[in-house]
């Protein structure tokens, strides 16, 4: 890179993304001083890239040279499908260095286990190994809810709840029932599919609607943990739990009147900075426990109705956004921009 030029970075993706967020970037580089495109891993080459630029609020296409450091938005490192794309341009700084799939929903929990001051917002889990154990931690818990290990955007979750030796099992769209009976089978199906299970967080608005709250942290140009913004997820079907997932009929709020309606605060409040000082503080606790790699995280949190918040899931793998893309792009460029120092 010479004087003359400005900084050239890239955003590598291995699927389609919502224009929203690639227009985010590169009116993100450009408020940073440097130049963006975006490309596909089927796009790297010897010498060049195909990409595309925003020229004019045109989309243009076109050969680019190798960036200076990318933004990376596949983060399947270690996968075989995309081993030589990355070996291509391994000399490229990024961000995102750490394995796909390498941080699942258990390995992150047995993680935050160990600290005694932040695992206060672990739900009790447990992985689904047996019938016995399964139906006492069901009884003692009441209702629950079923994830899968490496699942996100809550696919594929489930909801149960224990009626007089009944099992009402509920997949988003239908209600299941299993005698006691049927649970050595239902156990054989979940084990087979990597599913673990936890406590159910009752965690709903005074409209008895199913929330929670997205606390999206990053790494910004002086390589610090921020919080960059905040989103809420409502269930707008109360009877469906899962508001993460994009099959749920969803509706948000505002941060600002989400803390008013459901907490009668005002921003910085009381339980806005307790929520903010304890992502931050997991953030860092997360990034010196594993060796670091990553440098955005989605924390997915319940409250329930003594304000006390519960940990659904720290989305380390791809964390994403409906609505918030410039903040999700702002400290995200600049922290990409920050690896050329």
């Amino acid at each position: 890179m010479t004087t003359e030029q400005k900084p050239l970075i890239a955003m590598m993706l291995g699927w389609e993304v919502g224009i929203d967020l690639l227009r985010a970037c590169a009116v993100a580089a450009a408020y940073h001083g440097a130049d963006f495109y975006y490309f596909r891993t089927s796009g790297i080459k010897e010498q060049s890239i195909t990409g595309i630029k925003l020229e004019n609020d045109q989309w243009i296409e076109g050969e680019f040279r190798y960036p200076d450091a990318i933004y990376d938005y596949t983060r399947r490192r270690g996968i075989a499908n995309f081993e030589k794309a990355y070996s291509q341009i391994g000399h490229i700084p990024m961000g995102h260095t750490i394995k796909g799939r390498s941080m699942n929903k258990s390995k992150v929990y047995r993680i935050i286990q160990k600290s005694e001051a932040l695992s206060r917002t672990l739900i009790p889990y447990m992985t689904v190994r047996d019938s016995e154990s399964l139906l006492q931690f069901m009884e003692k818990h009441g209702k629950v809810i079923f994830k899968t290990n490496g699942g996100y955007l809550g696919r594929n979750a489930l909801t149960a709840e224990l009626k007089n030796d009944v099992i009402e099992l509920f997949d988003q769209k239908y209600l299941h029932r299993f005698s006691l009976d049927d649970l050595p089978r239902l156990t054989e199906m979940l084990t087979s599919k990597r599913y673990f299970v936890q406590k159910m967080i009752h965690s709903v608005t005074p409209q008895n609607h199913p929330f929670h709250v997205r606390v999206h942290v990053c790494k910004n140009g002086e390589n610090r943990w921020i919080v960059a913004f905040h989103s809420i997820g409502l269930s707008l079907t109360p009877h469906v739990k899962v508001t993460n997932s994009d099959s749920t009929y969803r509706g948000t709020s505002t941060w600002q009147d989400f803390l008013r309606n459901q907490f009668g605060e005002k921003e910085n409040g009381a339980f806005h900075r307790r929520i903010d000082n304890y992502s931050v503080d997991l953030a860092n606790y997360l990034e010196e426990a594993t060796g670091g790699g990553f440098h955005e995280i989605g924390f997915d949190f319940g409250v329930d109705d003594q304000k006390r918040f519960w940990l659904f899931e720290a989305g380390i793998g791809l964390p994403g956004t409906s609505y918030y893309h410039l903040q999700m792009a702002m400290p995200a460029v600049a922290y990409t921009l920050s690896l050329l120092k």
